[in-house]
């Protein structure tokens, strides 16, 4: 357990300490294939792709839909229905079976199950390649040639994620609940640097990597911001690797961020990142 941490309006409740966090990056992926795991990304996860994806369409200056879009490591599907809107036809890979059954489903998407390393698709069928929040759990030695494989002369990769940055405008203790309590007690499981390197795109036949950030406003009551931490990756391994259930983590999240809700629904900050490689 690691000691209770003061802050100005009393003390942080202790918390489970984690063990067996995964060493390898390439093998993190594993921590989402489960139904849990799943079913807390159907319902908990907020819903900013569309506005991420505009982003995306007006940073590779889309002016009407793509024929075909491939989105790598898609989950739950979110991800996938913002991408129609870029798209006439998308298709969403994942490795975990769970995810793909609880995702959305849509006209013009279609799903499938498959690593990103090794996907089974004819060369040169895809316009646009879209990694959402997925490309620091995969073998990119591997995954990024297969990726230029895949799409058009002049079609685009876009690596991207975003996520809670552990901020809110409304809540100025937020920041140092997450420093001083949060991620003590449940750090983060290994992961790779998520940015294409110039060296690695030349070498698999990209352009220049251009790098763009954004930050989002997504507002939450306690409760659902609770149901949101649940879903992160070290709250996952945590329950996986760790010595503790998610009935107890989920009730220590929620007794903690009662005293910053206030019982009031409050802003907090996502940030995010988004890289763009036109295929040569």
């Amino acid at each position: 357990m690691i000691g209770c941490l003061g802050n100005p309006t009393g003390t942080w409740e202790a918390a489970p300490t984690v063990t067996h966090i995964p060493p390898d990056p390439t093998a993190t992926h594993r921590l989402f294939e489960h139904d849990r795991v799943a079913a807390g990304y159907a319902s908990a996860r907020p819903f900013l792709h569309p506005e991420v994806f505009a982003r995306v369409r007006g940073l590779i200056g889309l002016p009407d839909p793509m024929h075909r879009a491939l989105d790598v490591g898609c989950g739950t599907g979110m991800s996938s229905v913002a991408l129609l809107d870029l798209a006439r036809e998308v298709v969403g890979i994942d490795v975990s079976v769970p995810m793909l059954q609880r995702a959305r489903r849509a006209e013009r998407l279609h799903y499938l199950a498959s690593t990103a390393e090794d996907l089974p698709f004819r060369d040169v069928s895809f316009d646009l390649v879209v990694a959402c929040g997925s490309i620091d759990w995969v073998d990119r030695d591997r995954f990024l040639p297969r990726a230029a494989e895949l799409l058009k002369n002049e079609g685009w990769l876009i690596p991207l994620d975003f996520g809670d940055t552990g901020r809110s405008p409304e809540m100025p203790d937020l920041q140092r609940w997450h420093e001083e309590a949060l991620q003590p007690a449940l750090p983060a499981p290994a992961s790779q640097d998520p940015m294409v390197t110039s060296h690695e795109a030349a070498r698999c036949g990209f352009d220049e990597p251009v790098h763009h950030t954004f930050e989002i406003q997504c507002r939450f009551t306690a409760p659902r911001y609770a149901d949101f931490l649940m879903t992160e990756s070290n709250v996952i391994a945590a329950v996986e690797y760790g010595e503790r259930s998610a009935t107890e983590i989920r009730g220590w999240l929620e007794a903690e961020l009662s005293g910053l809700f206030e019982g009031e629904t409050r802003a907090v900050t996502f940030g995010g990142y988004i890289q763009t490689l036109r295929k040569l």
